[in-house]
């Protein structure tokens, strides 16, 4: 790999990893303790034993000789019927004894109370969502997550929400605009996260999957800093626990927390493997959901009220300011000329947030993403569905515009609507590897010997070998880059969230010649391993995709909705220690600030 490439290296640290994961989601995984089992099981009644008014049981004797006269008198009534009133007291009494006997065994706390220690006894158990038993505790744990997620979102504007007040006297609309209370959403959004949980803790347990030495180590350390931060505050962890994560909260719940989402994480990675879209099927996709699709050219322009602008005094000010400029553009190349002016404030600002190291190259930068194509929701979501009525109509022609104010944050967006935009094919290339280094540390590569380099090479082979006697599938050389490559940065051992070597989705020019241009070779097709020479050593390469930056995105559209479906498909039934559960009143408090950011998810 080139050191003089910035945006991308072997070995360096990752910018940031993916949610979450709604539920990754979700985004966002976990699973039940199996540590702890009960001595004996617990009696069960069903629900659904009724005997409705009239009924009757009836069976008739069969016919026999005659015996003996005496009894005669018993062969006149060959049909039986039993009373259904008889035979529900027998029932009521024959339960009533089971149930007295059960409580003398296991006490009433066992049938009527929640726990902290995860026991799922009768009282403990809030909802049942697939076939996974979730615990008062774990249920307030989640929703003060989501509570606290909604707190810090609405202290920084995006939702209109007051904690002070009420909370199920303030309303707002679902995705299908019907109006909705913010009890219930955060309810709604509580049980989705746990929803996530089992569409893919279930099946990874079913296959195997467990949580690694590492995740086990890093689940300790999360307690230990727990106990830590509630001794600095001067309580019990206990008392800490309850206070931040709600009643029945315990340290099992925390562990099994954490135990669960690490489960559902490794078996995610593997999921979106053997879920994994092919070219054809993201245009399948596509076809069938191309009315969702939108491309356009836009551009934001910022602006401020504070009498620091002396031309924008007002919001009328901004309008006419916007609509100036949406009368100057007729084409693509109108829009992208006025970005120097129209977007001066918006260049400012992520310069000095770093984002670019001048305005030569923001400029170019917002030139280049100038045309977009978003989904319906995303743009109705981000501008109103205004906007996105505007965008559909059949009334559109060329060289139409329109802008979107948002006075609260402080932008206008002008929109473009022209055939000139099309979908973004921008080529990029996705591929796994594994890096056999001849040396421990990939970044001094440049001191080893012929003799290390032999080696490795040797173990290459080997490792290849080892690939080409398994199923050769995608998942089957993931699992090898997960056991011997050097560039642990693609693999869980890293902090990028990536998994089995992968790098996907990676602009030409971010990798070394060699690896770029095996990965770029128009010969390749899905499936083609090959072992490639770097200076940082041997890639064993696996070829997954190279085109255009539209077909990716239709990819990770189709993919998605193959997990959302998944997700949506596990359903959940409240139990009678559900009544137990945290609702969130006024000034609920937030979870702590350390376990949030650990625990944060797309609560997608």
């Amino acid at each position: 790999m080139n050191e003089n490439k910035k945006e991308k290296k072997l070995g360096e640290e990752a910018v940031s990893s993916e949610t979450t994961k709604e539920n990754k989601e979700s985004d966002v995984k976990f699973e039940e303790n199996d540590n702890w089992k009960f001595e004996a099981e617990a009696p069960t009644l069903d629900d659904n034993i009724a005997l409705s008014n009239g009924f009757e049981l009836e069976a008739k004797a069969e016919d026999k000789p005659k015996a003996k006269a005496k009894k005669e008198k018993k062969e006149k009534s060959q049909n039986i019927v039993i009373n259904k009133r008889g035979l529900k007291i027998v029932l009521i009494s024959f339960v009533s004894a089971v149930l007295a006997a059960a409580v003398i065994v296991f006490g009433i706390d066992y049938f009527a109370l929640p726990n902290s220690k995860e026991k799922m006894n009768p009282g403990n158990v809030a909802l049942t969502v697939g076939d996974m038993k979730v615990s008062v505790g774990m249920y307030n744990l989640y929703y003060n997550l989501v509570v606290s997620n909604y707190e810090q979102y609405a202290a920084q504007g995006y939702y209109d929400i007051d904690f002070s007040k009420d909370l199920s006297e303030q309303k707002t609309v679902d995705e299908n605009d019907k109006e909705i209370t913010w009890e219930e959403v955060f309810k709604l959004d509580t049980i989705k996260q746990l929803q996530y949980v089992a569409a893919y803790y279930e099946p990874a347990i079913e296959e195997g999957v467990t949580v690694t030495d590492e995740q086990k180590e890093n689940i300790k350390s999360a307690v230990d800093n727990l106990k830590t931060t509630a001794s600095e505050e001067g309580v019990s962890l206990k008392e800490y626990l309850k206070e931040n994560y709600g009643e029945h909260c315990g340290v099992e719940t925390i562990e099994k927390f954490y135990e669960q989402r690490n489960i559902c994480e490794n078996y995610y990675n593997q999921m979106q493997i053997k879920l994994s879209v092919s070219e054809e099927e993201a245009l399948k996709y596509y076809e069938e959901n191309k009315d969702d699709y939108l491309t356009f050219a836009y551009i934001e322009n910022q602006f401020v009220l504070d009498g620091s602008d002396e031309n924008i005094e007002n919001l009328e000010d901004v309008k006419k300011t916007v609509q100036g400029y949406c009368d100057k553009i007729k084409t693509l190349d109108d829009l992208k000329e006025l970005i120097p002016e129209a977007c001066s404030g918006l260049v400012k600002t992520a310069i000095s947030q770093g984002y670019f190291s001048d305005e030569k190259t923001a400029i170019e930068t917002l030139k280049n993403s100038a045309v977009v194509t978003y989904k319906a929701d995303t743009v109705a979501g981000n501008f109103g569905e205004d906007i996105l009525n505007w965008l559909k109509s059949s009334e559109r022609k060329d060289g139409d515009t329109t802008y979107y104010i948002n006075e609260d944050y402080g932008y206008a967006c002008i929109f473009l609507y022209t055939s000139e935009a099309k979908p973004d094919e921008t080529e990029l290339y996705s591929v796994r590897h594994i890096l056999i280094s001849p040396n421990d540390d990939p970044s001094t590569v440049a001191d080893a010997t012929d003799a290390e380099w032999s080696a490795a090479l040797l173990k290459a082979e080997q490792v290849y070998d080892e690939y080409s006697k398994s199923d050769k599938s995608e998942f089957a050389f993931a699992q090898l880059a997960e056991k011997y490559s050097a560039d642990t940065n693609t693999t869980s051992a890293g902090n990028a969230g990536l998994y089995g070597g992968e790098i996907k989705k990676t602009k030409l020019g971010e990798m070394v010649p060699e690896f770029e241009g095996w990965a770029t070779d128009k010969a390749r097709k899905y499936g083609d391993v090959e072992i490639v020479k770097s200076e940082f050593g041997y890639h064993i390469m696996y070829f997954i995709y190279d085109g255009p930056t539209y077909i990716f995105n239709l990819m990770d559209d189709a993919l998605n909705k193959k997990g959302t479906d998944m997700i949506n498909s596990v359903e959940y039934k409240e139990h009678f220690a559900f009544r137990k559960t945290t609702v969130a009143e006024p000034t609920t408090a937030s979870a702590s600030d350390e376990t949030s950011e650990n625990t944060t998810e797309n609560v997608q």
